[in-house]
């Protein structure tokens, strides 16, 4: 997430199909230009000057690891709960979710949901029942492959007791028929998180636990899962989702939209929204699948967005490797003004905030929640402890990004910052509140600590371990442990007085190594 300040689709797009009704309208945008990555951040270049910047010296890309399943290592689960130090409510013990496919009707006037999603369940462990996230929808049926379950429905656990108790290791599926009216904004929490309505449609914002209020299901970073989506909305409404579209078929009841993410996503990187969007698709460096969702009436505006994409894929991928999931894309929509997230493969933004401008700001934030989807989407934290792992790390792409636009230097950010982390109150970055998770510590505070790693083991290490945390961790969820445990194998030194004095200590060194 970039804490209430954004990201976007690329050139290169070959069609633009436009959902207004049963009818699909094509037009042909313009193409943009691949960028030349000349990011430094060992010396403080000119922005203006950008020939006079020495290049990194990069390591030889590693290729893509098959991800491994999920591996809960330092968690240690509660009677309800995965173990999460901080949301301690969240998760449920004994259970590894394989898949969800999510079957729903969005009533727009009456602000409804009514449907069913099915779970495959892997029990981790024997046990007699087990318990779901939940925490708003009105449950009327559970059944365990096709049998019915006495259920339980509380707040914020959905406890299930099936006829034959869960074996560790037989997969089941769990079918949770429901209804819900969900409204984000009148939770009275901040940040708002959930279901979102608006005047024409809706969305979902769920970083760190609003899925479960939309959505039974184990609602904790540690478990991904695949997904599938098949939501019912009016005549002449779009509903997009993650992943990429199977169908859109009209029926009596409206028109029921098909969407399917086989890249594996925890619960907070759902994406899926209603209202009257444009679909424009393109293709990316590599032949990369981009599909973006922008509302029919800003679809214009945003193409200067659209068209930038590409840049910065290219950017990217030189430093951290080859982009780690199936495609790309945003989704541009009437949500609460400085506000996006890195859900999974089409990232979330407000239309009041990419507005047509393009400058610091509208870059910042494209770029940051881009390269969310190598830190954060492909690996997941494991517990919201390690939410510095995911901001900590997009924060510092951005300070890479904004340097090759000539919009500022890697350097002057890095100073900036971390003369206000020095004032700055609040805990260590390694060990957050759960009021703190969206803090200066855990964005800006935390891309100090990567910059003094990048310090002390040079460019060509300080990149390799970024591209090896995610070409070997592609798929599952880590903690802070596993990263400080690649950076010292691949830095080859003790790297422990570095991460107490930078990410474990409440007040940081005066300088940087």
């Amino acid at each position: 997430m970039a804490a209430l300040t954004l990201t976007a689709c690329s050139a290169n797009h070959d069609v633009v199909a436009t959902r207004s009704d049963s009818a699909t309208s094509l037009t042909q945008p313009d193409e943009s230009v691949d960028s030349v990555p000349t990011t430094d951040g060992a010396e403080e270049p000119t922005p203006t000057d950008t020939a006079s910047v020495p290049p990194i010296s990069l390591p030889t890309t590693t290729t893509q690891a098959p991800s491994e399943p999920d591996d809960p290592g330092g968690l240690v689960p509660t009677a309800d709960g995965a173990g999460d130090l901080l949301y301690p409510a969240l998760g449920n013990p004994g259970i590894d979710v394989v898949s969800y496919s999510v079957d729903l009707t969005y009533d727009h006037d009456a602000r409804a949901l009514a449907g069913s999603v099915t779970l495959v369940v892997m029990p981790t462990e024997d046990r007699a029942e087990f318990t779901l996230d939940s925490s708003g929808p009105v449950v009327s049926r559970v059944a365990i492959d096709g049998v019915d379950a006495v259920f339980e429905s509380g707040d914020p656990e959905l406890r299930i007791a099936p006829v034959t108790g869960l074996v560790r290791g037989q997969q089941v599926e769990v079918r949770v028929e429901y209804t819900a009216t969900p409204d984000a904004l009148a939770r009275g929490v901040f940040p708002p998180t959930g279901w979102f309505n608006t005047i024409d449609g809706s969305y979902v914002l769920n970083e760190p636990d609003g899925t479960r209020t939309w959505l039974p299901s184990n609602d904790h970073p540690s478990d991904k899962a695949t997904w599938n989506f098949s939501v019912t909305v009016a005549a002449g409404v779009t509903a997009v989702a993650n992943g990429a579209l199977v169908s859109s078929t009209d029926g009596p009841n409206g028109t029921t939209w098909v969407w399917r993410e086989d890249d594996p996503m925890p619960t907070y990187l759902v994406m899926l929204a209603t209202g009257e969007y444009d679909l424009v698709e393109g293709t990316g460096p590599g032949g990369l699948p981009l599909l973006s969702a922008v509302l029919s009436s800003d679809r214009q505006k945003v193409q200067p967005y659209l068209d930038s994409i590409d840049d910065q894929i290219d950017f990217f991928d030189d430093f951290f490797g080859p982009y780690p999931l199936d495609r790309y894309g945003i989704a541009v929509t009437d949500s609460l003004g400085g506000l996006a997230m890195e859900t999974l493969g089409r990232s979330l933004f407000s239309r009041s905030d990419l507005n047509g401008d393009v400058g610091y700001l509208q870059d910042l934030l494209l770029s940051h929640e881009l390269a969310h989807q190598w830190f954060g989407d492909a690996v997941s934290p494991l517990s919201w402890q390690d939410i510095w792992l995911n901001e900590s790390f997009a924060t510092y792409a951005e300070w890479m990004w904004l340097e090759h636009a000539g919009l500022t230097t890697l350097e002057d950010e890095a100073a900036d910052s971390l003369g206000q982390r020095q004032a700055s109150t609040g805990s260590p970055t390694g060990s957050p509140t759960a009021a703190e998770l969206f803090s200066y510590n855990s964005y800006q505070g935390g891309a100090l600590v990567l910059h003094a790693l990048r310090r002390t083991i040079g460019d060509d290490k300080f990149f390799s371990v970024l591209q090896r945390w995610v070409s070997e961790n592609n798929g599952t969820s880590r903690s802070t442990d596993d990263f400080i445990l690649l950076a010292t194998d691949v830095g080859g030194v003790d790297l422990t007085a570095l991460f107490d004095d930078w990410l474990y200590a409440d007040i940081l060194p005066a300088a940087f190594p």
